[in-house]
């Protein structure tokens, strides 16, 4: 173990202890909190007054469990290293962390600086595990509705626990890829029992940091929570009414709070306000009051609802969440272009006129008693061939066909979809094999197909992609073990998109499944930015104009496919998608015919599927599946 003496630093003001303790740990002290480390330099407790915030010490998340600490040294009179065991042939390929985990603490008077490292798995995790007081504060632990152990792919980057006693810890999650930070909480084993956890990831490929706050006198900016919801679990607002939340303030600190709270309805792109209303919020310790928020607006769409909290004149803190107005009445304009059907005739005519040279191989390791798998390629456009897994039940029947496509990037696709009740096809898109073995040392389309060939509609790599989804629908119609009238198109995130597009290109879809999808309105994403993937303005060629830039993806985005979709679509939009973000899906599946649209939206999920998307698409999905109507009539 390494050595660990005394240190005092008065850098950032008061001073900061470090003094080591008899078991081998450290203990850390300053005005505001105090933070014991154990002997492996795990963050067994942390105090703000007499509030403990941790039940269980903090600890890198792997295979359901906290790994075990190792050991301990110190850097300067503020700083602690904890070192996991030494990398190891299992661990994750490039990972620069000679570790299996590294934590770097530095103690300031006011906050702890972690900087975190791993080579356990591509994206690990560091588990806190709230202490009781923590638990026992209020349902939701967070400003926004996640619930210990739920569904919460990718969550905020401030989020706050509060405490019974009233000490508040704000987290400042590191950001490990534009619009990514965890406040994501699963269950974790410790000692053989379950506990919740809220885990941050902490990507392989690099340190990331993370700062905490741990305060026992919070200001009006961390004290104050915010309960929202609405009459719609969806957050899809009526028509014909003012916007209205039901908001709830809280003061979660120890002592009475007064402040200014905003409330404000923003443009989905400009997040200018549109509209909005300031309340004083006067609340004793642990007093709540609703906030007043009916505001009127005019247009059906996407907006933004925005609470600001203002300490005097000064903003302290600002949050926003998307909703749509009037959903049943939003018909956006488009960019479709006066060509883009005759574009896409000339394309599928250009197509039928290729062979689609099916290409089946038997994979015995990869089956079972009840299902065969296959490798399988097809023909398309260019010389190229389109790569992927198929299986079908073993047992004879006619079976509906389950066709995914897929999220985006060039990774091995290692196992089919396997299945009783329906074939499945998995693709990949950008011509390579499932484990990547045919895949080019050079240059290749292939490899970057997000804008290859951009410069032109014709040339564009989305042009082929687009052509093997319909090829696609051919493999599987091709199957005989494949019933003609229950053929699903799926997919999420990038996949997603595709699933839009080729329900519209392909009447021989009888259902469609697109969720957290990508690549509606590239126009808003290059201009706006209200997403960011799958690229921005930069990749405009260079001697085109905007105008140009903006027709050429014009025949490659889903919101100008989705008004030709003739089947059902069970969707969902995590509304707080910061990636393929949720107001450009909302507009892309405006024009789906209402009535033949099962529109599930979460508030508060990210770039993933929220709590109840499960439940609700599924029992869309079993309906197809047994040949029923898979939308339900409208109450």
């Amino acid at each position: 173990m390494g050595s660990i003496g005394q240190g005092v630093s008065e850098a950032d003001g008061p001073a900061v202890t470090v003094k080591s303790l008899e078991d081998g740990g450290v203990l850390c002290e300053t005005g505001n909190y105090a933070a014991r480390l154990d002997s492996g330099g795990n963050l067994a407790s942390l105090k703000s007054g007499q509030t403990e915030f941790l039940g269980a010490p903090l600890g890198f998340a792997f295979q359901g469990k906290v790994l075990p600490p190792i050991k301990l040294r110190q850097e300067d009179a503020s700083t602690v290293v904890a070192e996991g065991k030494p990398k190891n042939a299992n661990s994750t390929v490039n990972s620069p962390c000679p570790f299996e985990g590294r934590i770097t603490y530095r103690f300031g008077t006011d906050r702890i600086e972690l900087t975190l490292e791993q080579s356990l798995e591509m994206y690990g995790g560091l588990a806190w595990i709230p202490s009781s007081s923590v638990t026992a504060s209020r349902d939701n632990l967070t400003d926004y509705p996640i619930q210990p152990g739920g569904a919460a792919p990718y969550g905020q980057t401030d989020p706050r626990w509060t405490t019974k006693e009233g000490p508040v810890l704000r987290f400042d999650l590191g950001v490990w890829q534009r619009g990514f930070a965890n406040a994501n909480w699963r269950n974790i084993a410790i000692d053989g029992k379950s506990h919740p956890s809220m885990q941050n990831t902490v990507p392989a490929t690099g340190p990331i940091k993370t700062t905490i706050y741990p305060m026992a006198k919070p200001g009006p900016q961390d004290a104050l929570t915010f309960d929202i919801d609405a009459e719609s679990p969806d957050f899809l607002l009526s028509g014909g009414r003012p916007v209205h939340f039901n908001i709830q303030v809280t003061n979660a600190g120890p002592e009475p709070m007064d402040a200014t709270v905003r409330f404000e309805v923003c443009d989905y792109l400009t997040q200018k306000a549109v509209a909005g209303k300031s309340t004083q919020v006067s609340l004793a310790s642990k007093a709540t009051m609703a906030l007043p928020t009916d505001l009127e607006v005019k247009e059906p769409g996407p907006y933004r609802g925005a609470i600001s909290i203002l300490d005097g004149d000064e903003e302290v803190r600002r949050f926003r969440w998307v909703f749509t107005y009037d959903f049943q009445n939003y018909n956006p304009p488009n960019t479709r272009p006066d060509d883009f059907t005759d574009f896409w005739r000339v394309a599928l005519d250009e197509s039928n006129t290729i062979p689609l040279d099916i290409q089946m191989t038997h994979v015995p390791e990869k089956s079972t008693n009840t299902v065969d798998a296959f490798k399988v390629s097809y023909a398309t456009l260019g010389g190229r061939r389109i790569y992927g897994w198929y299986s079908r039940p073993k047992a004879e029947g006619r079976y509906a066909a389950h066709i995914r496509f897929p999220s985006s990037g060039i990774y091995p696709l290692a196992q089919p979809e396997m299945a009783t009740d329906r074939c499945c096809l998995w693709i990949m898109i950008h011509g390579f094999d499932v484990d990547l073995s045919n895949m080019p040392q050079g240059d290749d389309p292939g490899k970057n197909y997000w804008t290859a060939g951009i410069q032109s509609p014709k040339t564009s790599m989305w042009r082929t992609i687009y052509v093997s989804l319909v090829r696609a629908v051919d493999f599987m119609l091709a199957q005989p073990q494949v019933d003609p009238n229950r053929v699903a198109v799926v997919g999420g995130s990038q996949g997603g998109g595709l699933a839009m597009v080729c329900a519209g290109l392909d009447s021989r879809v009888k259902f469609c499944m697109p969720n957290h999808s990508g690549l509606p309105r590239l126009d808003w994403t290059v201009k706006h930015t209200p997403g960011y993937w799958p690229f921005g303005m930069n990749v405009k060629p260079e001697g085109q104009t905007e105008e140009q830039f903006l027709k050429t993806l014009s025949y490659f985005d889903p919101a100008n496919f989705t008004q030709d979709i003739q089947c059902p679509v069970a969707a969902e939009i995590g509304m707080m998608d910061t990636v393929t973000a949720a107001g450009n899906q909302i507009c892309a599946l405006a024009h789906v015919p209402k009535e033949k649209l099962f529109l599930v939206c979460s508030p508060w999920a990210m770039h993933g599927a929220g709590s109840r998307n499960g439940a609700l698409i599924g029992e869309c999905y079993n309906r197809f599946l047994e040949g029923d109507e898979p939308i339900p009539a409208k109450q």
